[in-house]
This record gives C-alpha cells, structure tokens and sequence, in this order.
C-alpha cells in the first residue's frame, strides 16, 4: 500500500508472553480515530487501484437492489465491513455485519457456499474495495462492492436499518415445534434423568447446569448414547443461549428419544434466574480437544511447540534460492 512506518509484533501475543512481559485483558481500546480528509482520498485512490487490478466489480444503488432481489432465486452474500458501532447507526437492509479482517481470516463463515455472488458494503467505497479485493485473491469469481456505500443508499431517500440483525439459524423454528421448552424454574422441578450441555468446552466451564455432562452438539449422534443408552431416557438440553440446545434436541428426537426438553434461553436465563451453577470440566473424563486454545490461554509449552511448528511451516514453502 506505499505505508513506511508498519510494524508487526513477531511470534504476537505468545512471543510477548514468552518475553515475560504481562498481557491486558479487557476490550477497552475499540474507538479508532476518525480519518483525515486527506486519509479518506488516499484511501478512496488506493482502493480504485486495487479494483482494478484484481477485478473488483462496482454497484450501484439500482444494480445492487436487482443484486438483492436475486435472493429469491439464488444465495447472494451481503456483508457490511465497518465497526460494529457504525453498522449498528445504519446499515443497509438484509446486509449481515462482519468487520472486514474477520471477513478475510473467517471467509469460510462468511461464505459458507462457494460459487455465488458476495457483496461488500461501508460507508464510501474503500474499506469494502479492500475487502473485496482480497476475496478476489483467494479465488472468488463474483465479487462486487457497492460504490458509494450507506452514504450512495441513504442520499437515494432509501432507509437504513440500526441495531445488530442476526437472523436466527436455519431450522430453528421447525426444530421449536419438535421439544419442549422448559424455563429454568420449570427444568429445576422436572429433575431429568440426564442434562447435557452442546455449546464448547470452554462454554461448558464457564458454567453449566449442576450434573449436567458435556455432549457437543458435533458429536452428539456419536456420544448421546454414553450418557442417556435408553432412548425412554428424560433429558434436557442446555447451551449459553438455547438456540444450539433447541437444534440438538430435535436431533435427539429423529434419534428416537422420547423425553427431550430443552433449557429456553440457556444458562444466560438460567443464571439471571439465580440458580445455582456449576463450573470448570466436571465429569470429563479425557482432555477436551473441540476447541484450539491460543494466545493467553495456552500454556508456555503449547506457545512454544505452536511457534516452532508456524517457523518451520514458513520455512517449508520459502521458494528456495539457487
């Protein structure tokens, strides 16, 4: 990009721990400066740069409502790359908000089918060409971003959404028919033979149901029956929010258990209930592998044998030099 003064911490977070140095915790430095004019017209240069040279496309407000209104036939992924707080002011409808490093380093949750169109969103055109353009280099064929932004939508008099939209999983609602949902009042009193827990480990440390046994919700079909053998079994299903525990319960019902019940709203009702909560791995036997720990809570081994795996992989395909 023609920047002089970038730096990069080498080995990141684990390199500084190793160093013996203290990490911060807490998400208190999230305000970025707003850019100078100057900034934004350089920024606004680089991008049509890149447009160009990796074949990003450009919509305009009428070409991307036809793009929109395709939604009906085909899948099409709308993806606004600004802060959250900006996306939560206004955004464009239908528009799933995803910051644009983590739209890169997570396009397969961005992008989960291949082959279909994606377009890109901020406030002008330079953070959504950027990210557009990487998309482009990782071998995504139909890749726009909409020239002008929220600010080309909102100048057309077209509205903006606020707040932050999640739509609800797919099947989520077909699955709510197919379980009973329990408050965690009523789950207390029902007393189930067996409580399972499907979000991940960490979750499930970080607080569960008393008794309740770890089953992630990926391993279900496979582990169910170490906990509940008997498909007559009563069991109740708990996650941090319900949703997962609502699609894994109606798993367990095409399994053919006969007794599902499923926490509604998890443990975060579960906790504002003030029911009692059990922490840390109880009752897991074998060390839980769903979950890659990194950064602060690997230990200075796993730092180090991670590191000189990631060195030697760098080595591996340096093109050598005759």
């Amino acid at each position: 990009m023609g920047l002089q003064n970038v730096y990069g911490l080498k080995n990141g977070t684990s390199g500084w721990l190793l160093a013996g140095y203290p990490l911060e915790t807490g998400a208190d430095h999230v305000t970025l400066p707003l850019p100078s004019p100057e900034g934004v017209a350089a920024a606004e240069a680089y991008a049509a740069r890149l447009a160009q040279e990796d074949g990003v496309r450009y919509l305009d407000i009428a070409a991307l409502q036809a793009m929109m209104a395709r939604r009906e036939q085909e899948t099409v992924y709308l993806i606004d790359v600004r802060t959250q707080e900006e996306y939560t002011a206004g955004h464009i409808p239908g528009f799933r908000w995803f910051p644009g490093g983590q739209a890169v380093q997570r396009s397969d949750d961005v992008a989960v089918v291949h082959n279909c169109p994606l377009v890109f969103a901020c406030d002008r055109k330079a953070r959504a060409t950027l990210i557009a353009s990487w998309y482009r280099q990782m071998g995504f064929n139909e890749v726009y971003a909409v020239d002008g932004g929220t600010a080309a939508w909102a100048a057309r008099g077209l509205s903006l959404e606020t707040g932050l939209a999640e739509p609800p999983p797919f099947g989520l609602d077909a699955a709510c028919s197919q379980v009973s949902l329990l408050s965690p009042q009523a789950l207390q009193a029902s007393q189930p033979a067996v409580v399972i827990f499907v979000d991940t480990s960490q979750d499930f440390a970080r607080g569960h149901v008393p008794g309740a046994h770890w089953v992630p919700r990926g391993w279900l079909e496979l582990r169910i029956a170490e906990v509940a053998p008997a498909r007559a079994t009563s069991v109740a299903v708990t996650c941090l929010d319900g949703r997962n525990a609502v699609l894994a319960g109606a798993t367990l019902r095409e399994l053919g258990y006969q007794h599902v019940a499923v926490l509604d709203g998890g443990m975060a009702a579960w906790q504002q209930a003030g029911l009692p909560v059990e922490k840390g791995l109880a009752g897991v036997m074998t060390p839980p592998n769903d979950v890659v720990l990194s950064g602060p809570d690997r230990n200075f081994a796993d730092m180090m044998n991670y590191l000189r795996w990631e060195e030697a992989l760098g080595y591996k395909y340096t093109p050598a030099v005759h």
